[in-house]
């Protein structure tokens, strides 16, 4: 099984449209199985698209309107146009940038039952700390999973920021009985107090990095970007967590513009994985 996480800047980078074009050429050819997607927007204002055109959607409860430059449907969209046919889903977390609505999606090959959870302090879409993540379950091989597209929030204390988010999030997975993959931004870099959370959490996840034979690339940020904006090191804050039994063959940053041209202000994460 192959995943692939991403957080798109979507429609924000220059060339947007190249650029969509050049991640619908990569999913093509590397035919994954789930991908996750980040900071996939739509604009405010744009036109609601109506539900007899959302082929391939899986709705959650409370669902938000899709409007027509909504990233994951363009994207969906043109997949299918090459003969690929993903179902997804997407929701919004907050507005971002005053004019788009901003979430997160998941694509898989098999249909997702979807469910989207507010986890942030905050619940105000107008405010930009607002998260919620994308949780959904599907098929792989006829056995079910579960995945989860992340935006977490900076590091700030053990109350507060990421930890209050991480923990409503593992709250909520420990219910979960399906094997678990936690893929997405988590803006929090690796061996960091933010990453150690996740580590040592009961979820009983691996950071698929860690445990992966074949390592190609490691950062995901390697200049300032939005969030980051004083900073001046490589970062790794883009991950996919899986199940500890898990066997990792490959570990590969992508869109980095060796393996695929860059797309984002985020590079992107693919694995392959034979066991779990």
């Amino acid at each position: 099984m192959n995943l692939l996480t991403l957080n798109t800047h979507s429609w924000l980078e220059k060339e947007a449209e190249q650029k969509l074009q050049q991640l619908v050429e990569k999913i093509i050819e590397a035919d994954y199985e789930v991908i996750a997607l980040q900071e996939v927007n739509q604009l405010v204002d744009s036109v609601i698209v109506s539900q007899s055109e959302l082929i391939g959607f899986c709705p959650v409860s409370g669902q938000k309107s899709i409007h027509e430059d909504n990233f994951a449907y363009c994207l969906v969209k043109k997949l299918a146009m090459k003969g690929r046919t993903y179902y997804w889903s997407w929701d919004m977390s907050h507005i971002g940038y005053d004019i788009y609505e901003e979430g997160n999606a998941l694509l898989s090959k098999n249909p997702l039952t979807s469910e989207a959870i507010v986890v942030s302090e905050t619940s105000n879409y107008q405010d930009y700390r607002t998260r919620k993540l994308l949780i959904g379950n599907t098929l792989f091989q006829g056995k079910e999973i579960c995945v989860v597209s992340t935006h977490f929030s900076w590091w700030q204390d053990e109350n507060s920021g990421f930890a209050f988010e991480w923990h409503q999030l593992e709250k909520r997975l420990l219910t979960e009985t399906n094997p678990l993959f936690l893929l997405g931004d988590f803006n929090n870099p690796a061996q960091e107090a933010g990453y150690s959370l996740v580590e040592k959490s009961p979820l009983a996840l691996r950071d698929s990095y860690s445990i992966a034979k074949v390592k190609s690339g490691e950062a995901t940020v390697e200049q300032a970007i939005d969030g980051w904006k004083e900073n001046t090191r490589k970062l790794r804050i883009d991950y996919i967590f899986v199940p500890a039994t898990s066997t990792v063959d490959a570990h590969q940053v992508v869109f980095d513009g060796k393996n695929a041209p860059v797309v984002s202000d985020h590079f992107g994460v693919e694995i392959e994985i034979t066991k779990f």
